[in-house]
């Protein structure tokens, strides 16, 4: 039988949709006894109100929905390599890539996922509607075994880690190889005989941003390319322009949230439905 299998991050996970929010009652805060977290609230699962069940319930197949919060370009491939062995020639694989700055670190018990690297609010992207130095733990949990003093080295070891992508030598490199990373997976994920869909939750082109991380570059490195040029082997089909369905400004987004509603889940399964199927 047919499955539907979706990567990404939140905006594929559903994060903030009202069947993956457990409601605050001052019981359940009781019982914590400790102050409350925001992970207390936000159940790390993916919803049922979000696009990929929409989607599979209009195709009459079941899903497997392995997106997760902040997941950045590694972490999606990472989705897909672990999930590949379950992948079947005649299954639907829908890949919805995030943000290209989108940064993290990793250890075996731990994840660290400051949310972007860049911050300009002169651009009318999502991706600058986070407030500025927003690089701080994310979903990042204290454990038994660490102290505040192992926590607060930590954290620091994460500011300096990704506020130094903010050089143009480091953000130039990260993004060529997200290019590179998201070529080989498209790769194997073909490989498995499945259909492969590319998205991308960013309405600028992977390529474009590349380019103005090379033009920001001393002079000396931008040219001429002494590695391949991108514009000769990234041939993968990245679809830009549909996350405007699940972007679209227009509708209120999810109670308390930035992230799209149930409404813009909605929407936007429809719209694949239409586009794709």
């Amino acid at each position: 039988m047919t499955t539907l299998h979706t990567f990404g991050c939140s905006i594929t996970q559903g994060f903030a949709l009202p069947d993956i929010v457990r409601p605050l009652t001052e019981e359940y805060v009781k019982t914590l006894n400790r102050p409350c977290h925001w992970t207390d609230v936000h159940i790390y699962e993916p919803s049922n109100y979000a696009w990929p069940s929409v989607l599979a319930h209009k195709l009459n197949i079941p899903v497997q929905n392995y997106a997760r919060r902040g997941a950045c370009f590694q972490q999606i491939s990472r989705q897909c390599a672990v999930a590949a062995p379950s992948i079947k020639p005649d299954d639907i694989v829908i890949v919805m890539w995030t943000y290209l700055s989108r940064i993290s670190i990793q250890w075996p018990a731990r994840t660290s996922v400051p949310l972007c690297n860049i911050v300009d609010t002169s651009i009318p992207s999502w991706r600058t509607r986070i407030l500025p130095g927003f690089n701080k733990f994310f979903g990042l949990e204290p454990s038994d075994k660490s102290s505040d003093d192992d926590d607060a080295r930590i954290k620091q070891f994460i500011e300096t880690a990704s506020n130094s992508y903010l050089d143009p030598l480091g953000m130039y490199s990260m993004y060529y190889n997200n290019l590179v990373l998201q070529t080989m997976t498209d790769g194997f994920l073909r490989a498995t005989g499945a259909r492969v869909i590319n998205l991308s939750v960013e309405p600028q082109g992977s390529l474009e941003q590349l380019e103005e991380a090379r033009m920001i570059l001393d002079p000396s490195l931008k040219e001429p390319y002494n590695i391949p040029n991108p514009n000769d082997w990234y041939t993968i089909q990245v679809d830009h322009d549909s996350c405007r369905v699940i972007l679209d400004p227009l509708i209120p987004p999810a109670e308390n949230d930035m992230h799209p509603s149930v409404l813009h889940h909605s929407n936007f399964a429809e719209h694949l439905y239409t586009q794709y199927f």
